[in-house]
């Protein structure tokens, strides 16, 4: 009678699921992670276009690939926007099918993801919440917006192991080798995923995924 008991008991704990999409590194979702949620990662290996979410879906996180999205060469040279939705509809596809209580969709801020979908809910630095390096990033959704930790880079606190191009006051996401990922602390949990310059340049600010899951739990 007992052991009935306690597994009736067990059934009923049913941990909160979070969806990260386009998500191979899940950098994004690491905090929920650790927080004890049921975090599934759908990366290149089962692909988007291939999946069909479960039931009760809590949370959606969306890093679609950017590649087409990029003004990295310049606005005049413009890529595929068409061949870079394909991917985001699909994002779209699965966030509409499970109506979460909260998801976003992560892409560069100077992207131009925004000629597709409009402006973007909220963008942001990662100095802005303790990681001493620029990324500017955009995201779209509908979600609780975190609250800026650091309104001055000079209060932020400082990693005196990244380059800084000359002429510019601070560290670039987008100018750092892959290497950099052994300087830079609140990364060494995924130094043995990344493989790539992409791979760690994709890699999300610690500071800001923890203020984003404060507020959006």
């Amino acid at each position: 009678m007992k052991l009935k008991r306690k597994l009736k008991w067990k059934r009923k704990i049913k941990r909160k699921i979070i969806l990260h999409l386009c998500a191979d590194l899940g950098s994004d979702s690491y905090v929920y992670k650790q927080a004890g949620y049921d975090v599934r990662c759908i990366g290149e290996a089962i692909g988007v276009e291939n999946y069909n979410p479960p039931e009760n879906v809590y949370g959606i996180i969306a890093n679609p690939v950017c590649t087409e999205f990029s003004t990295a060469n310049g606005f005049h040279k413009t890529g595929d926007l068409d061949k870079g939705m394909f991917l985001v509809d699909h994002c779209k596809r699965i966030i509409d099918k499970c109506s979460p209580k909260f998801w976003c969709i992560e892409n560069p801020g100077n992207g131009r993801l925004k000629e597709k979908l409009g402006n973007p809910r909220y963008s942001y630095q990662p100095w802005w919440f303790g990681s001493p390096w620029t990324k500017k990033t955009s995201l779209w959704g509908d979600f609780n917006i975190p609250n800026r930790i650091y309104k001055a880079w000079d209060n932020c606190p400082k990693n005196d192991l990244l380059y800084v191009r000359p002429g510019r006051p601070k560290p670039s996401l987008a100018f750092l080798h892959k290497s950099a990922v052994f300087n830079i602390l609140e990364f060494e949990q995924f130094i043995g995923s990344v493989d790539s310059d992409a791979s760690f340049r994709s890699l999300c600010s610690q500071g800001f995924a923890k203020a984003f899951f404060q507020v959006n739990q």
